[in-house]
């Protein structure tokens, strides 16, 4: 990096444009309050910083125009950002930044906005930890193991709930089964009895027979009612995901509906999109050249400018040796330079014009071209989405009319056993003479509803199983919940410790500074924990440091976060921080970091104000030294 073009357009204090040149290395910024310093490093935090305040952004435009915009140049790279007011106390900023980590405004622009020079300035110690634990990343993970026990607790009161209802339910349904069950074992007993009294010896053998018929009937009732049971479970959870998948394919029709009439309107008007860019680029190109004619305008009248300058110090022409007319060459001389400044004026008007053209050039391509291959591509998504799910909509479709069709199929063979049930009571009518057979027949009706009744509570208590089948899912979460948190707690520990070390090793890096600051290495201890000690081993506090301290040890602590985390922003800028330094220590703390921008290849910016008398100016490029120092 060799050079860094800067353009400003109605940015703090300055209005209309104005252009400035940084360099690799260090730049002061030395001139007076007012002149429009800090500007220039407010339009640098407009294109670099994703992340400002509100007061911030609407300090950054001139408090007397509705729009403005900083274009910056480097690395063969251009990036314009443009601020629009939208009311009195808002500004919004739009364009392509720098950089998208909002961590960079935190560690390459130090002012007395920047969050970590205030805790150092204000000696809260823990507001300063926070900030370096936000910045290292240990925030991060503190961020998501909140979240993570936060999730975890939400299960566990989930599943707290769902368990209840879900044993509740269940004990319901076993006392019942356990009472159908206990008076089956009783019927059951009663019919023995009957069938071993004397009484019925001359139809037990029959009985016996139908007996045993009917129990393999009963065993086969009972299996085939789990079956019919099973499969009205799985026909009601088919149901529930074929709804949502049409809900949900409702949804992607809608969105996919949409998008469609946009592509016919887009469509519709891609040629007039298309030949307004057109008309753009045409008046785009025939404001280039006239920029460039204007450009060998004032090169060649800048020549003129130079021998006219030349020429009137002498009495005879050096040319023609004819005596020199300095009235009138002086005429000329004004006219030259008036002519001069109203072509300046003239480019300056064309370079706005032009980066307006442009800007409405970009914004019809965003509505035209650009939105409708947008769109398109949506389009091309959705329909693979929609198909797949009309597919699986069309497979429960499927699945369904094959569940229907068995459980046709088992309800009849339900009403066959049923039908040949009825037959074999229906035969002991003919016992019906033999003392118990009516009682028999009785408990043998009695047995069969308890039986059905007994089915009917194993299906409803494998039904409530497959209900609360998240119950069994909440646990399995709840345990994988208590590994991430237990993994990212160590994770935590581990990694706030390594930052420390890292940090305190970069800081040993800059021990020319520690020094200047009066302190001695390490800064941190275990989690972040300041350990300022003073030359023999002196213990202090962030408070106890003077200002020149505290402002030497918010360089010293954003140059070691900036090696650490953002080693590759080109830019570093300390805005009127310099101010608290004493002069004594001012010119080693630049000559360090001089040294230290041209071994990194930043552009390091310094604003300085230096004593000043005589009427209120603006900022030039003079008032820019590059890899100068002055105090």
């Amino acid at each position: 990096m060799k050079e860094v073009g800067v353009k400003l357009k109605n940015i703090g204090v300055f209005r209309e444009v104005r252009e400035f040149k940084l360099s690799s290395g260090l730049n002061i910024i030395y001139a007076p309050n007012a002149s429009g310093k800090s500007s220039l490093i407010a339009g640098l935090k407009a294109i670099s910083v994703p992340v400002l305040s509100k007061q911030e952004i609407a300090r950054i435009l001139n408090d007397y125009e509705d729009r403005g915009f900083v274009a910056l140049s480097i690395n063969d790279k251009e990036y314009v950002t443009e601020l629009i007011r939208i009311s009195p106390m808002e500004v919004e900023v739009l364009g392509e930044r720098l950089s998208s980590d909002g961590v960079v405004r935190i560690i390459s622009f130090l002012d007395l906005e920047n969050p970590l020079v205030n805790a150092i300035y204000g000696g809260d110690e823990e507001r300063l930890k926070q900030i370096l634990r936000e910045v290292s990343g240990v925030s991060y993970i503190e961020t998501i193991v909140s979240v993570l026990n936060g999730l975890k607790a939400e299960y566990e009161h989930q599943y707290e709930i769902k368990s209840r209802e879900y044993e509740a339910r269940k004990s319901e349904i076993e006392t019942e089964l356990s009472r159908v069950e206990m008076e089956l074992r009783k019927i059951d007993e009663r019919i023995n009895e009957i069938l071993r009294d004397t009484r019925i010896e001359p139809a037990k053998r029959e009985i016996e027979r139908i007996e045993m018929e009917k129990k393999e009937l009963e065993i086969l009732e009972s299996k085939k009612r789990s079956e019919e049971i099973e499969l009205r479970n799985r026909l009601s959870s088919i149901d529930i995901d074929q709804r949502k998948s049409k809900a949900e394919l409702e949804i992607l029709k809608e969105k996919y509906s949409k998008l469609l009439a946009e592509k016919e309107l887009l469509s519709s008007r891609i040629i007039e999109y298309r030949r307004k860019i057109e008309e753009l680029e045409v008046k785009i190109k025939s404001l280039k050249d006239e920029k460039e004619k204007i450009g060998r305008e004032l090169k060649e009248l800048d020549s003129l400018l130079r021998r006219r300058e030349i020429v009137v110090t002498y009495d005879y022409c050096l040319y023609c040796g004819a005596r020199i007319d300095k009235d009138k060459l002086y005429e000329e001389i004004n006219q030259i330079r008036t002519r001069i400044s109203e072509l300046r004026d003239k480019m300056t008007s064309i370079d706005n014009e032009i980066i307006s053209l442009e800007s409405e050039k970009n914004g019809l391509r965003k509505q035209g071209e650009e939105r409708l291959h947008v769109v398109e591509d949506e389009l091309r998504k959705l329909e693979p989405q929609i198909s797949e799910l009309q597919n699986m909509i069309d497979s429960y479709n499927r699945v369904r009319n094959e569940i229907e069709r068995k459980l046709e199929i088992i309800e009849a063979e339900i009403k066959a056993i049923r039908d040949r049930f009825d037959t074999l009571i229906r035969q002991l009518e003919s016992f019906k003479e033999i003392p118990l057979v009516k009682e028999l027949r009785a408990r043998y009706e009695e047995r069969s509803r308890l039986a059905e009744a007994r089915d009917r509570l194993y299906g409803r208590l494998k039904q409530i199983e497959q209900l609360y089948s998240d119950v069994v899912k909440l646990k399995e979460v709840i345990s994988k919940a208590n590994l991430l948190v237990e993994y990212f707690n160590i994770r935590l520990i581990e990694l706030g410790r390594i930052v420390v070390e890292k940090i305190n090793e970069v800081v040993s890096k800059h021990f020319r500074l520690l020094r200047l600051a009066e302190l001695e290495y390490p800064v941190f201890a275990e989690r972040f924990e300041l350990r300022l000690t003073r030359k023999g081993g002196v213990a202090t506090t962030l408070a106890e440091l003077s200002d020149a301290e505290k402002a030497i040890l918010a360089i010293l602590l954003t140059l070691a976060l900036k090696e650490y985390v953002a080693e590759d922003f080109p830019f570093y800028v300390i805005d009127s921080l310099i101010e608290f330094i004493d002069d004594a220590r001012t010119k080693e703390v630049l000559e360090y970091l001089m040294e230290f921008a041209n071994n990194s290849n930043i552009v390091l910016v310094v604003t300085k104000t230096k004593p000043y008398a005589g009427e209120p100016r603006l900022l030039t490029q003079e008032d820019i030294l590059s890899n100068q120092i002055v105090v």
